[in-house]
């Protein structure tokens, strides 16, 4: 783990790194203001409509929902009646014969299936920190015959208090992605260092040439996150699903259920209008169980883009469940709009210690601060109980900035505190360092360590979204991962030690990015040694001069 750095002999250079790489992260990030307006109040709890949206397929960030199923109808002594298989629809070709099944039918009930034993994409072969996959073909459980689940990202999960761990999935396609899609997004980092994007004015933003800061000038490959502006494409779209699992030997890991609705395929938990530039998506972020209750925290996803690699969110919020997650109800009062102090908890991430509840969070995109509130647990949906970590003291509302704990290409945080390490563990995407990282802390506002990579994109491509197993124990770090270009989530592992309460980092002034977003006044990035830097003359300022005047007057 690498030390935390004082920048002290070289402070100039420190902020110009800092300044050169904010421009880097620029497509993780997009404007904060657009997530602000007030066009209409939003309405947490309607429900869309069951029908396919009216939208243009031309352009469009995911694919358009297939045909409506046909919904259980009673028969005429009452017992529900069992719906035909939905016929799936080609957008563009509203006639065309539709021909055999695109994927199989699920099959629940089959017998004798062996355990799959998929990977993820790899490069070199690298498998070290694998342990199983999860979805897709060729998983643990065969979800793409079992329940429909093809493809999947963003799993969270949570202990239910009832001897069970729940698995919530973010968006989840009933067929394999197609052969070779991947982002759309020009690789930004290496793991032999960033890519920084250089801005002459003929060039528009965002199409930007890349030039490595530690390979002389020299296009990394490889990249850390989701960093397209199209989503997978495939059939059977659902916004997010939800699976149980009881395995306790966790290198044995498997799913005893997901929930499911019509022919056995798994079911949408938290639906969305699916219109992008409405709502495109509602994803889940993080979970937990108090006093028998499950609640769910998520995301009201607007838009994919404009960069590649940002989104932009209307809201996040927390959903209750009282029948162990079959049915969910959005709370009208525990939700977060996505402007002033409130923006920092787009992506909340909530955890429970003792009687205390903290929820984590960072701006829309993965870029900026991790930020830190509390609540009593018993006050979660009590928005007004909240106390948020202001750098010295914990002040109640949202009434002015909160301080961030971390900073730097942060997103998708899963926090836990670990009794048998006694610190708090946090696990992020980190697109400075390449990969999945953590962070430990003895106190929830921190300090926390410098992050330590787990999982690198030198090794897993295009890794995203890591969640803790509530079930890790000891040294043993288990937790899920999802990547873009398989699409699928994987179980991974870390051995873990515990680390030395860290002396505070540094802290360096807020850094604006273009298109309105901005890396945080907070503790210093960690960006390993600092390069010897060759800033291009448009980026560099006036050179010195001992004759120069130094202000009015002078």
């Amino acid at each position: 783990m690498k030390p935390s750095r004082v920048i002290n002999s070289r402070p100039a250079l420190a902020v110009i790194a800092l300044g050169v790489v904010s421009v880097t992260v620029l497509s993780a990030c997009s404007s904060s203001s657009s997530g602000a307006t007030k066009e209409q109040p939003v309405n947490l709890n309607a429900q869309p409509q069951l029908s396919v949206p009216n939208v243009n397929p031309v352009g469009m960030i995911v694919p358009p929902a297939p045909a409506v199923p046909e919904l259980p109808r009673p028969a005429p002594n009452g017992t529900p009646t069992t719906p035909q298989a939905p016929v799936i629809i080609n957008p563009n070709v509203p006639n065309a014969p539709q021909g055999p099944d695109l994927y199989p039918t699920p099959n629940p009930n089959r017998v004798g299936q062996q355990r799959g034993a998929g990977q993820p994409v790899t490069k070199n072969g690298i498998t070290n920190a694998f342990v199983a996959k999860l979805t897709g073909a060729q998983s643990v459980d065969h979800t793409d015959t079992k329940w429909g689940v093809a493809g999947a990202g963003n799993a969270v999960m949570w202990d239910n208090g009832q001897g069970q761990v729940i698995t919530v999935f973010g968006d989840t396609f009933g067929r394999p992605r197609p052969q070779g899609e991947r982002s759309d997004q020009p690789p930004y980092v290496s793991g032999a260092g960033l890519n920084v994007p250089i801005m002459p004015a003929q060039i528009p933003f965002p199409a930007l040439p890349y030039v490595n800061l530690r390979q002389g000038g020299k296009q990394g490959s490889g990249f850390a996150g989701d960093t397209g502006t199209k989503a997978p494409t495939g059939f059977d779209w659902r916004v997010n699903t939800l699976a149980y699992s009881n395995t306790t030997n966790l290198r044995q890991f498997s799913y005893s259920d997901f929930l499911t609705g019509q022919a056995g395929r798994a079911r949408e938990v938290i639906p969305a209008r699916r219109i992008n530039g409405s709502e495109i998506t509602t994803l889940p972020t993080s979970g937990i169980s108090v006093g028998g209750r499950q609640y769910l925290s998520y995301a009201s996803v607007r838009q994919y883009g404009p960069a590649p690699g940002s989104w932009t969110s209307n809201y996040s919020g927390i959903a209750v469940s009282d029948d162990n997650g079959v049915t969910w109800r959005k709370s009208g009062s525990a939700f977060w709009t996505n402007a002033g102090p409130a923006r920092n908890f787009q992506m909340p991430a909530l955890t429970k210690r003792g009687n205390m509840v903290y929820m984590f969070g960072t701006e829309q995109g993965r870029v900026g601060g991790v930020y830190v509130a509390r609540v009593p647990a018993n006050q979660i949906l009590n928005k007004a109980a909240y106390q948020y970590w202001m750098g010295t003291y914990w002040g109640r509302g949202l009434t002015a900035e909160p301080r961030p704990v971390a900073s730097g290409g942060v997103g998708e945080v899963s926090v836990q505190w670990s009794p048998s390490l006694r610190r708090w563990l946090m696990l992020s995407t980190d697109v400075f360092s390449n990969g999945i990282v953590l962070r430990q802390a003895a106190n929830p506002q921190g300090p926390w360590t410098a992050p330590r990579v787990v999982a690198s994109a030198t090794n897993y491509p295009s890794i995203y979204g890591a969640s803790i197993h509530p079930w890790s124990k000891g040294n043993d770090l288990y937790f899920t991962m999802s990547q873009w270009t398989s699409y699928n989530v994987y179980l991974m592992h870390a051995t873990v030690t515990r680390a030395g309460i860290p002396a505070p980092r540094p802290w360096v002034p807020e850094i604006p990015l273009p298109g309105g977003g901005r890396i945080p006044m907070g503790p210093a990035p960690d960006l390993g040694p600092l390069p010897t830097l060759q800033l291009p003359k448009s980026l560099q300022g006036p050179q010195g001069s001992p004759n120069a005047p130094r202000g009015p007057g002078g």
